[in-house]
């Protein structure tokens, strides 16, 4: 009995000591916290403004997550679709879900009327990183259901994710030392498609920058953080 006793506390005090470290290593992962990230299309132009706010910070067993409301808007500041975020930290691991990397279909009025459902792995952020690192590869698939009926089913695969430099980088929010992240994209639909990000990574706020580039290397899409508030 005395054995369990101990067992349970040793359990108790270690998932509750993951979590503090956790909250501690990483400055977003508090109540409160709001991180506002713009998009802009290849002419530079605002595509979408996306705001996540942290609603509340809780410990599941080992691991603690951050809940974010997260409010989209268009270019015009119209069109808001609102969702929730959970970004998950377990022995200092980052995971976040893929629905942040992936092209979302375009709001619109019929939106209202569909189901999307996803499901599969997220993006790992181990700490500690260092330039030369290989990350872990992730996939998702995204249904989309209209009155039952299925519309849409696409796969993405995120592979050949490499920390490729530690590189200061300034944007609307600030100056934040980052490190330099690649990956390949790879989804089907109508076909099979590719594309290729470069992706800034700061541990004290997460993403700072992405720009995403087509399959001739073009650049299509970059997303920044242009406000932060604690």
């Amino acid at each position: 009995m005395k054995r369990i006793f101990f067992y349970l506390l040793f359990w108790t005090l270690s998932t509750a000591a993951a979590g503090q470290n956790c909250a501690r290593m990483y400055d977003y992962f508090k109540e409160g916290v709001t991180l506002e990230y713009t998009s802009f299309d290849k002419k530079d132009r605002v595509e979408s403004v996306m705001t996540q706010r942290v609603s509340k910070v809780e410990e599941r067993a080992d691991t603690l997550v951050a809940v974010f409301d997260v409010t989209t808007v268009d270019g015009k500041g119209k069109n808001a679709r609102k969702s929730t975020l959970p970004i998950k930290c377990h022995a200092g691991i980052i995971y976040v879900d893929l629905q942040t990397v992936v092209p979302m279909p375009e709001n619109s009025e019929e939106m209202a009327d569909m189901q999307m459902e996803m499901r599969g792995s997220d993006l790992s952020f181990p700490p500690g990183m260092r330039p030369g690192q290989t990350l872990a590869d992730a996939d998702m698939e995204l249904s989309v259901r209209m009155g039952g009926v299925q519309i849409m089913n696409t796969q993405y695969r995120i592979f050949n994710r490499k920390v490729e430099a530690q590189e200061s980088m300034t944007t609307a929010a600030g100056t934040f030392d980052c490190l330099k992240i690649t990956y390949d994209m790879e989804y089907k639909l109508l076909g099979k498609h590719q594309m290729r990000t470069e992706y800034w990574y700061s541990p004290s706020v997460g993403m700072v920058k992405s720009v995403t580039y087509d399959q001739k290397g073009k650049g299509e899409t970059r997303m920044e953080l242009t406000k932060m508030t604690q």
